[in-house]
């Protein structure tokens, strides 16, 4: 039962000033079936005011807490950046289970990308108390294809596969249809029937899930590979949850909202496709011209 369980809420935050407020009221009446301990945020690379618009939230709401993870200085790699930030709540959460027992922890996006979650949609996950995580669905196509790990829907990194494919690839209408993204990327992004059954994972995220406390133990964030390639940081941490005996799934009935930028390149596939590559080859054209006026 969801009932009277104590939980910890953590986002990781960026350019948030405009739409937090929303996110907390929507998110925390999600949940309020919950004893919410915590929500810690950790901002970051923010070019508008979030920090300070955190900061005064902060001020008013007891149970949030703002921390500042401070920019790296040299090469911006963003895995690693978000590894670290996710990093850093778990941290706070390992402080806070020093003085009592925290039963879940819900990771979540901000900017309105929980605009759909429910109350409803929350319990469901209740309907099945087996697992170790679960995680969100979108009424439109499954967007979080680069987290998710699954032995027939996708099994590798689709961004290392796109990679491999583009080199394989001979096309024959390049400037209207890239099929290594295609088959990467947005093939998989398929429509999961909120009334389907869950589809247990090897890892998924989908903008929030909830986790079971205890499968977590020991696990953290990972950003980069052994050498030093960048990953999507949820990997290495479901990776742990699953050693330590945790089952993960999607729940198709848990909706968090329909459509991202992700998913919506992919609805107007075509059309996002067909602009790229004419936007490309006027520049291409532009740059020909010139080299020969200087030749």
């Amino acid at each position: 039962m969801a009932e009277s369980k104590n939980i910890v809420i953590a986002s990781v935050a960026r350019n948030v000033a405009k739409s937090f407020e929303n996110d907390y009221k929507r998110i925390l009446n999600a949940f309020s079936d919950f004893n919410v301990i915590k929500w810690i945020v950790v901002e970051s690379n923010s070019n508008d005011n979030s920090a300070h618009k955190l900061k005064e939230l902060a001020n008013e709401n007891s149970i949030l807490q703002v921390i500042a993870l401070e920019s790296e200085s040299g090469e911006f790699i963003r895995t690693k950046h978000l590894a670290d930030a996710r990093n850093m709540y778990l941290e706070e959460l390992k402080t806070l289970q020093f003085s009592m027992k925290i039963d879940y922890l819900v990771v979540c996006d901000l900017n309105n990308l929980n605009k759909r979650i429910s109350k409803e949609s929350v319990k469901s996950c209740w309907d099945n108390d087996n697992w170790a995580a679960v995680s969100a669905n979108q009424s439109a196509n499954y967007y979080d294809i680069y987290a998710l790990r699954h032995k027939y829907w996708n099994n590798s990194d689709c961004w290392e596969q796109y990679q491999v494919l583009k080199n394989l690839y001979k096309q024959k209408t390049p400037y209207f249809w890239d099929s290594a993204l295609w088959n990467a990327v947005y093939s998989k992004m398929i429509k999961i029937h909120p009334s389907r059954e869950w589809i247990k994972v090897d890892s998924a995220f989908g903008g929030l899930t909830i986790y079971k406390v205890e499968y977590i133990k020991n696990a953290i964030y990972e950003g980069l590979t052994s050498g030093s390639q960048q990953i999507c940081e949820h990997i290495k941490f479901h990776e742990s949850i699953v050693l330590n005996g945790g089952d993960i799934y999607i729940n198709p009935g848990l909706i968090n909202f329909k459509y991202t930028n992700h998913n919506l390149r992919r609805k107007y596939f075509i059309i996002f496709n067909s602009w790229f590559y004419f936007v490309d080859f006027t520049k291409k054209f532009i740059r020909k011209p010139m080299k020969f006026m200087f030749k």
